[in-house]
């Protein structure tokens, strides 16, 4: 894909989560479709982060262009953890082994949100080594089994559910 078509789709995506934001904002979620309604979900949940408000309140002056914050020098995407957020809620919804992992965190002390910021660690490694699988000419199944193995060991293993609870930030230091 060229640098047009990346601008282009950027665009889009910029376009359609100025939509979703505004349907938040007047209190008319219920309008819009399933799919959309987890994204005004996540959005609903992260709005009060300056850098995420800003991201949406401004997407469609932005044009396309990304809005990334700098961290510990590193560009940082408020809205691909709104993104995340999204993924992984729509998970909860469709897959009985992701929700089964995040009711038994819940259950056992975690908080539904940093349950949620396990969960999409956990998803955006997943992409992350299908992608490298794909690219190098492998196997992305063999990623997905792995993911699928550590969601089932979050439902059954207390000392890696406790271990990997800890590994991420319940908060949202970098967005506000």
């Amino acid at each position: 894909m060229d640098d047009s078509e990346t601008a282009g789709l950027r665009k889009l995506v910029g376009q359609h989560n100025k939509i979703v934001y505004e349907a938040v904002k007047a209190g008319t979620v219920a309008q819009l479709s399933p799919e959309n309604q987890v994204i005004a979900r996540a959005i609903q949940e992260h709005m009060h982060l300056k850098h995420v408000h800003n991201a949406l309140e401004f997407a469609d002056l932005r044009e396309g262009e990304p809005y990334k914050i700098m961290v510990e020098g590193n560009p940082v995407s408020p809205m691909a953890h709104v993104t995340s957020h999204a993924a992984v809620k729509g998970q909860i919804e469709a897959d009985p082994l992701v929700r089964a992992a995040f009711e038994k965190m819940v259950a056992t002390g975690t908080s539904a949100h940093h349950a949620e910021h396990v969960l999409c660690a956990m998803f955006m490694e997943l992409f992350w080594d299908e992608t490298q699988a794909v690219d190098a000419g492998g196997d992305p199944e063999k990623a997905k089994s792995t993911y699928y193995r550590k969601i089932k060991k979050l439902t059954r293993d207390s000392a890696f559910r406790k271990k990997t609870t800890r590994k991420f930030r319940a908060d949202h230091f970098v967005f506000e």
